[in-house]
């Protein structure tokens, strides 16, 4: 029965590749050429390397490329087992069919095979081909590393079709729209997380070479297959006993994705397929009667669709790639943390070039979303007694006060922590407002050009063009910036520094360099008045950026925004242009 399936699910394949026609072999042929490109560059390298890497670089660089296997596979593949898993359209056809469920199950996990874990062994195999011929090393090492490459592939695919089998009987049927998103989070988090895991137990004092210093336990995967290639490489019979290690694990992992089948797979699909429940109507609380002013109304309306989605908050998923795991690391290093608690003007620089930085990244798309999300109801907004530039108010302050608030709760735990004196925290609040303020009202304005609707990805709200030029008008907005940052943050013992860099710059930076040393000059001679002029400039920069872009949205709302549709089906996707709507 499995061989019939198979060979249904490869004619299956081939036909939809097919149906696509020229585009679609276009599209296929640029990734094999890619992929193509890409193996030959990692060929190339391990070519030249072969023959110049010490023994012991060798050893301890070994781990690092299985554990970015292991990783891209559980990236890429717990998103791709759960489409194979509970999106798949023949999912329904084949339940009702009288195969046995272990039977589906196992086909699916021989399909998900070819793919990403496939496409990862070559990337893998290939490059470790050219290294054994250029290399001189013995016979062995080619059967060791087929067998390493195939070993880490399957006990990444198991574990990620465990995390799916398990996460699914937890997550209740109503949050089932949400699933598919959280899975993608948590695969993003757990693959950085692993990459961390050495920064985060590295001792600093062993060496500043972490590779070198660093070694992973022995009954890690990573470090098992390293030992056996690196064994295997001179032709020793001690590769047996990691190699025999390394199979017992993916063998494990193997069995125990197999015994979460009944609830994991089939429970689960039905779950998901039943969709939520119907919950019992309760009383209605009472409410006042009090009429609310447009702008508070609309901002409460964004309030409520963004708290009840968690996919909407999906937006700040980055923050741990940016701020949690450096920060851990960071503190792994007693002696950088003590200089840097000594040192409180220069925390204060870096900590807030870096909230900037990250204000720049997340205000604006949080805002620009806010259009998209209007979707089908749209057409409600065209019919209310509001003008456009109450609508955008109404956006603009539940935009601008989410990101603010996490952030900066976030910025001052960082500086009690770093123990920054009370009125460093008065000025990194007063200028995230305004810098924050500006750079919402931008992503207003962005929205009202490139909006879209996803049901099925609600953090998808804009297109790729105008997401991009969003992120470039907000550095640019940061850029005007320039002089509150300076006069309000950086300290005037910095200017020797900016002297000895005035005749190495050019340009750009020429330009950026020279200003700066005439703002700290000014503040050097009168305090108060480079203080004064800072947040003077920074107040002024701020309104009038957010006045401009207000009125412009404003205007674009009340002459019609339209907003795109996309629907997702399956794998399918596809726009209806004709499906828009005029906010």
């Amino acid at each position: 029965m499995m061989k019939e399936m198979l060979k249904v699910q490869q004619r299956t394949l081939f036909n939809s590749i097919r149906s696509q026609g020229a585009k679609g072999a276009f599209t296929y042929g640029i990734s094999a050429l890619f992929i193509l490109v890409l193996m030959l560059i990692l060929a190339r390298l391990t070519w030249s390397l072969a023959s110049n890497l010490p023994d012991g670089l060798f050893e301890s660089f070994l781990p690092y490329i299985l554990l970015a296997m292991f990783s891209f596979i559980l990236l890429m593949g717990i998103p791709q087992v759960f489409k194979n898993l509970y999106s798949a359209n023949d999912l329904q056809f084949l339940f009702t069919m009288p195969i046995p469920t272990k039977t589906i199950f196992w086909v699916k996990y021989i399909q998900s095979i070819v793919g990403v874990p496939l496409l990862v062994f070559l990337l893998f195999f290939i490059p470790a081909l050219t290294f054994g011929i250029h290399g001189n090393v013995s016979i062995l090492f080619y059967f060791v590393a087929f067998v390493v490459g195939a070993g880490i592939v399957l006990i990444g695919l198991s574990i990620a079709y465990l995390f799916n089998l398990g996460l699914i009987q937890i997550v209740p049927p109503s949050r089932a729209n949400e699933l598919m998103t959280v899975m993608s989070a948590l695969s993003g988090l757990l693959v950085y997380a692993l990459f961390q895991l050495p920064n985060l137990l590295n001792d600093s004092s062993r060496g500043a070479n972490m590779i070198e210093s660093y070694q992973f336990p022995n009954w890690t995967p990573m470090s098992l297959g390293g030992e056996a290639l690196f064994q295997a490489r001179v032709g020793s019979i001690d590769f047996l006993l990691p190699l025999f290690f390394l199979l017992l694990q993916a063998i494990i992992f193997f069995f125990l994705s197999s015994l979460l089948v009944e609830k994991g797979f089939r429970t689960g699909w039905i779950r998901l397929s039943e969709g939520p429940r119907k919950k019992k109507k309760s009383k209605k609380a009472k409410t006042s009667g009090a009429v609310r002013h447009p702008v508070m109304a609309l901002g409460l309306k964004e309030w409520k669709a963004i708290s009840r989605d968690l996919r909407e908050w999906m937006i700040f998923m980055p923050l741990g790639f940016f701020l949690i795991f450096p920060v851990i690391a960071f503190m792994n290093n007693g002696e950088g943390l003590k200089i840097l608690i000594q040192n409180t003007e220069l925390t204060l620089v870096i900590v807030q070039g870096a909230f900037l930085f990250i204000y720049a990244v997340f205000t604006g798309s949080l805002a620009a979303a806010s259009i998209g999300r209007e979707g089908p109801a749209a057409w409600m907004l065209s019919v209310l007694p509001v003008t456009g530039v109450q609508v955008a108010l109404g956006k603009l302050w539940i935009s601008w006060l989410l990101p603010f608030g996490i952030l900066s709760f976030l910025e001052v735990v960082a500086g009690i922590f770093l123990s920054w004196p009370i009125h460093y925290h008065l000025i990194v609040l007063i200028m995230n407002a305004f810098v924050a303020l500006g750079i919402s009202s931008i992503g207003i304005w962005i929205g009202t050009i490139g909006a879209r609707y996803n049901p099925n990805s609600p953090q998808q709200r804009n297109s790729v063009v105008s997401s991009l030029f969003l992120l470039l008008l907000s550095y640019a907005y940061l850029l005007l910036m320039f002089v509150p940052f300076v006069l309000l943050i950086v300290p005037t013992e910095a200017i020797e520094l900016v002297e000895s860099l005035k005749g190495e710059t050019k340009g750009f930076f020429s330009f950026i360099v020279d200003n700066s040393a005439f703002l700290l000059d000014l503040k050097r001679q009168s305090t108060s008045l480079g203080t004064s002029i800072g947040f003077i400039s920074l107040i002024v920069i701020s309104c009038l950026v957010t006045y401009f872009m207000i009125t412009i949205a404003g205007k674009r709302m009340d002459g019609g925004v339209d907003i795109k549709f996309v629907e997702n089906k399956g794998n399918v996707r596809f726009k209806k242009n004709s499906m828009s709507r005029k906010l």
